[in-house]
């Protein structure tokens, strides 16, 4: 699927008039702060403008979760999940990080103007919701097979093809992997291990090989 940004499509001066209508509010954040919960229920849309963050479920044993990693340009809020009950989702910042927020209302309700650009908006988070949607289904078809040695590979494989080489560098540290696979960090090592070992890949940090088909 095609990646689209919230002004994909839309010229610079008209994303200016545009903002008028949208009364948005700019946050800053330093590293490791927490920019929305979503139990907060603020019906906002965070757009990320500088840095980085994450988003964690949160079980009620407080073990953390990573579910998805935002960077410049990323859309976040609660619209675009589903949440589990007895989770707390919340999303932290992992540098210096800007953020303009937009009220959900101000997106979907056309101003008096009703200009194309604003209905091109609303298609790019259309199209926006329905990559998030088709992540979230790769990601549990991946951490839904029965072993390490399958869920390292399924996700390897998927990076594989969309990187379109081989080798191939990982967008994740290794740490992240093992929270993205809902695996120890250390028996997944250990696989990894196991798999070099079998000729099955071979790695260095997060570049990797895969010798198999």
């Amino acid at each position: 699927m095609q990646n689209f940004t919230i002004d994909n499509g839309i010229p610079r001066e008209e994303i200016r008039e545009m903002i008028s209508c949208f009364q948005p509010e700019l946050r800053t954040y330093s590293a490791n702060e927490t920019i929305l919960c979503y139990s907060d229920k603020k019906n906002k849309i965070g757009v990320l403008l500088t840095g980085s963050a994450h988003l964690y479920a949160i079980n009620s044993e407080g073990e953390y979760q990573e579910l998805e990693t935002y960077r410049v340009r990323d859309v976040f809020g609660e619209i675009f999940h589903v949440p589990i009950e007895n989770f707390e989702y919340i999303i932290e910042s992992t540098s210096y990080a800007k953020v303009m927020f937009i009220d959900y209302k101000h997106i979907i309700t056309p101003c008096s103007k009703i200009c194309e650009h604003h209905t091109q908006l609303i298609n790019n988070l259309f199209h926006m919701t329905a990559k998030k949607v088709q992540l979230l289904s790769l990601h549990l078809s991946i951490i839904s097979q029965n072993t390490i040695r399958k869920k390292l590979l399924a996700y390897l494989k998927y990076i594989r093809h969309t990187a379109g080489s081989n080798p191939f560098t990982i967008p994740l540290s290794l740490i992240s992997l093992s929270e993205y696979l809902c695996v120890d960090r250390s028996a997944m090592m250990r696989e990894i291990s196991h798999l070099k070992r079998d000729g099955v890949l071979s790695s260095q940090g997060t570049r990797f090989y895969l010798s198999e088909a």
